[in-house]
């Protein structure tokens, strides 16, 4: 059965589609029949809930068969609170990184997930120089969600293309140093400009 790219894209600041912040975790049903359109149900309703103290948003989960020949189209698809996009408290590039790996930290063997830091962090909390314990265990608490997901038969998966081998999650972390992802951040709307002159 096919390993499962479920793609989780998230309104944030606009309904426009280049302002949503997306993750793609991988799935391994290991050749169970699995119905993608529950896994999509289901990731959709935990990671809203895992969201909703920091500010119902617009969530939509799709399924993907990650090791299928393209064009690769949607098998299942799923939304929570269709057209809510509220305003982000923080900058849309900070992220706090989930990290994963199977049985060895090598290239191929690991993975990471660049959460945002407007949907980890309280409203009306200020950033802090490094992540603290309560916004780290705040990320770390995905991974029973990703590890939970179509119960026993799948797998929570790192996956490359290069060897195109799913592997399952065994390790993870979450450190306190913050990541910056500079392609979700918004497009510039004013510019300051000047020239020099010569003495």
């Amino acid at each position: 059965m096919p390993l499962w790219r479920l793609q989780v894209s998230m309104a944030a600041d606009s309904a426009l589609p280049r302002d949503r912040v997306v993750m793609t975790p991988h799935f391994n049903a290991g050749g169970v029949v699995v119905d993608p359109q529950g896994l999509c149900d289901d990731l959709a309703a935990a990671l809203h809930t895992w969201t909703a103290p920091n500010g119902t948003r617009e969530i939509k989960v799709t399924a993907y068969d990650a090791q299928g020949t393209p064009p690769v189209f949607p098998q299942a698809e799923a939304i929570v609170n269709p057209n809510l996009a509220p305003a982000s408290e923080h900058p849309r590039e900070l992220a706090v990184c989930l990290s994963f790996f199977g049985n060895a930290n090598r290239p191929r063997m690991r993975g990471r997930l660049y959460v945002p830091v407007f949907l980890a962090l309280g409203n009306g909390v200020a950033p802090l120089l490094r992540p603290d314990a309560g916004l780290r265990q705040k990320v770390a608490d995905l991974v029973p969600i990703f590890t939970g997901l179509g119960g026993s038969d799948v797998d929570w998966s790192i996956f490359s293309r290069l060897d195109n081998v799913p592997r399952s999650v065994k390790n993870w972390f979450v450190d306190d140093e913050w990541d910056i992802v500079r392609s979700r951040g918004l497009r510039p709307t004013t510019r300051l400009t000047g020239t020099t002159t010569e003495a």
